[in-house]
């Protein structure tokens, strides 16, 4: 897609340069490149390591920030033809996920990960916090009209607050634009080997209304993502499809030249009626739950700049809706329904510019509450209901030293949440937790740049996570099966110790990153199996976890681009869990000891109007060993994508495309229990998620 021309008018003096850095091309250049009338030639310089990041929440260059962080920008995710922000995390080194199919996602940052408990990593679309209350919630979001993701790994709750524990993922959308109407359209069509065909259509459209003070950004998506996987009761195929619509609309308002007001409403709805990509290894399944889930979200943000600082006032309020319909294997049937709002406000100060001294202060408010009704007939019924009040004051401060090459951040946040909670069963047992839990989160750094396009850092942080209820359904199941159960689950928190390097080399055409870390994860909660198909919780002893990270990018010219990269995480339980399978050193769920992955992108001129592309990148994860309760190791994986086309500067672009063309079929997590008959004889091995096999599809583009 094309890029976004922003006026050259003084209020946006810098951002011509910085919508030049994100591109790596020549600010000079950079108004024709976004306007779609001219392509960079091939011969032009590179400087990697200039995207503007505000992983600190003030702007900088990635390069001189002293923590580990991933920044893919629209025009990346556009080019290696990513389809959602799952695609860009399995592309970040020391990051995984899974799409769990359903509109449900899992996230492991760096060793962190689980199913259970609020957000364990991060997720933020632009000033929105997506923070589960008592699940990790994590939204699907489409890759379309995407400016940049910012994955921000190791503990953050500093700035980002609970839940930010692993790190941070942050999606930041394409803003309204006062001076240029624009509008883009792009047509897919796919089909899947022994699967279904897909089919997905995305707009966007800028509408300027007032030179300079008042512009409206419209995007909307229609997507039919194939199934593939055949209910075996049935006999049913490719039962996992589903219908994925989503809409935002975003309304900039510039009261004056050092104020912008964003307006934003977000809308996404999934529906499937086998909302879940897990499957046995012959492809098939003989539990599905139906879903058809949605979430929206409302926000304001108000910046204000001064000579060199900026206030920011962000206001999100959120709604999710889950419900669920369905069997759950073993002759049990289950309906369920959960309903989540989240209401947050944050005000923060941070200064702007190259100073001696940068800070970022602020307060933070938020309000959630959460319904949730279960009923597996003949087994369990409840009904229960939590509202979280939380509040956090914050802020860090970066100084020189007395030798500039050097510098000291530190920050600190007091969170403080108090939860009530009442869970109520069919038979009248009650479960209740009515508390306050509060913590102090800090964040020590020291860097050094040797030179200007290189940093090294030395850093210690914090993450926290709030106690949660026991579910009464789960205490009353236990009680029947001999299994014993705490009321409630205590908070968990979680340090991490860290060594990186980050630097530009040969005249800015090679970025090379790299990190050494450890983290002590304390009494992370667990899942303690009662029966095949349903568990309880309870705090376990921790984890222990000792990780690198490595990360190199060149780009000799704007026609080449290659990018290698991997990590190793050794994630383990530090102690025996009691009633569980997890004893000391066992590998942490959903965590794979090694990834690597590597990609590359090819331009070059055909004639005068055309403009030829290939790129391509390859994923590769060893086995997930652990599974949620009990089971048997997933296997490793090995993802080629590739894809090829024409570009015209007259705005409209065509490609061919294959996704998983190896026709990937292991698990990607650890599998389920294992099956065996009445005799007590192998069955078969458990269900686990899969990736979409192999498929071909072609993806045409308008840009006007």
């Amino acid at each position: 897609m094309s890029a976004c021309l922003i006026p050259e008018s003084p209020r946006h003096r810098l951002s011509l340069a910085i919508v030049a850095a994100l591109l790596c091309v020549p600010a000079a250049h950079a108004q024709d490149t976004a306007s779609g009338r001219a392509t960079p030639s091939s011969d032009e310089a590179t400087t990697l390591g200039t995207v503007i990041v505000s992983a600190r929440k003030r702007d900088e260059r990635q390069l001189d920030v002293p923590i580990a962080i991933t920044a893919v920008t629209g025009e990346q995710i556009d080019a290696m033809g990513l389809r959602n922000v799952v695609d860009v995390i399995n592309v970040t080194p020391g990051a995984s996920s899974i799409d769990n199919g359903g509109g449900f996602t899992q996230v492991q940052i760096r060793g962190v990960s689980s199913s259970l408990g609020g957000n364990d990593n991060g997720y933020y679309v632009d000033e929105t916090p997506f923070t589960g209350v008592t699940v990790p919630w994590y939204p699907d979001t489409r890759s379309f009209d995407i400016d940049r993701v910012e994955i921000l790994k190791g503990p953050q709750g500093t700035l980002f607050g609970e839940g930010s524990m692993g790190g941070t993922v942050r999606i930041l959308t394409r803003k309204p634009e006062f001076d240029r109407f624009a509008a883009g359209v792009e047509l897919d069509a796919s089909t899947v080997k022994d699967g279904g065909n897909g089919r997905g259509a995305k707009a966007y459209v800028n509408v300027p209304l007032v030179d300079d003070r008042l512009a409206l950004r419209i995007v909307a998506t229609d997507e039919h993502t194939p199934g593939w996987i055949d209910d075996s009761v049935t006999g049913a195929q490719d039962v996992n499809d589903s219908d994925v619509r989503t809409f935002r609309g975003k309304l900039r308002f510039a009261p004056t030249d050092r104020w912008n007001i964003d307006l934003a409403y977000w809308k996404y709805k999934n529906d499937s009626t086998a909302a879940s990509n897990t499957a046995y290894d012959d492809m098939t399944n003989n539990s599905f739950l139906a879903s058809d889930n949605s979430w929206d979200s409302k926000s304001l943000t108000s910046v204000y700049d001064f000579e060199d600082s900026q206030i920011v006032y962000a206001f999100s309020d959120g709604n999710i809706h889950y419900p669920q319909d369905g069997a759950l294997g073993g002759g049990l049937t289950l309906t369920a329904e959960i309903d989540m709002g989240i209401r947050t406000h944050e005000l923060r100060w941070a200064s702007t510019g190259e100073r001696a001294i940068d800070w970022t202060v602020g307060y933070y408010k938020r309000d959630a509450e959460r319904i949730d009704a279960i009923e597996i007939p003949g087994i369990i019924s409840s009904n229960s209901r939590q509202t979280n009040k939380a509040q956090a004051v914050f802020g860090e401060v970066t100084a020189e030293l007395p030798d500039p090459a050097w510098s000291l951040t530190a920050g600190l946040r007091y969170f403080e949440d108090k939860i009530d909670a009442i869970d109520v069963g069919s038979d009248g047992s009650v479960s209740t937790l009515n508390g306050t839990f509060d913590s102090w989160n800090p964040r020590l750094s020291l860097s050094w740049k040797p030179a200007e396009n290189a940093t090294i850092y030395v850093s210690a942080a914090k993450g926290f996570r709030s106690a949660q209820l026991q579910p009464i359904s789960s205490i009353l199941l236990a009680q029947q099966f001999g299994v014993d159960l705490p009321s409630v689950i205590d908070a968990d928190t979680i340090v991490t110790y860290e060594l990186g390097a980050k630097t530009t080399l040969a005249d800015g055409k090679v970025l090379l990153e790299g990190a050494v870390f450890r983290s002590n994860w304390d009494k992370v909660a667990v899942r303690v199996p009662i029966t095949p198909q349903i568990n309880g919780l309870a705090n376990s002893d921790g984890t222990t976890t000792n990780g690198v990270e490595l990360n190199l990018v060149y780009q000799p010219n704007q026609a080449v681009m290659l990018q290698v990269g991997g990590s190793w995480i050794d994630a383990v339980y530090s102690e025996d869990v009691p009633n569980t399978p997890l004893n000391k050193g066992t590998a942490v769920y959903n965590v794979p000891k090694t990834t690597l992955h590597a990609s590359a992108s090819y331009g070059w001129d055909i004639g005068e109007q055309l403009r030829g592309t290939v790129s391509g990148y390859v994923n590769y994860s060893s086995a997930r060993e652990t599974s949620l309760t009990t089971g048997t190791p997933g296997d490793a994986l090995t993802q080629l994508n590739l894809r090829t086309g024409l570009e015209s500067p007259a705005g409209w672009a065509a490609y061919l495309y294959g996704s998983n063309l190896t026709n990937e079929k292991g698990a990607i997590n650890a599998r389920g229990a294992t099956e065996l008959d009445a005799d007590g004889a192998f069955v078969r091995f458990g269900p686990a998620d899969r990736l979409q096999p192999r498929t071909f599809g072609v993806l045409l583009r308008y840009d006007y």
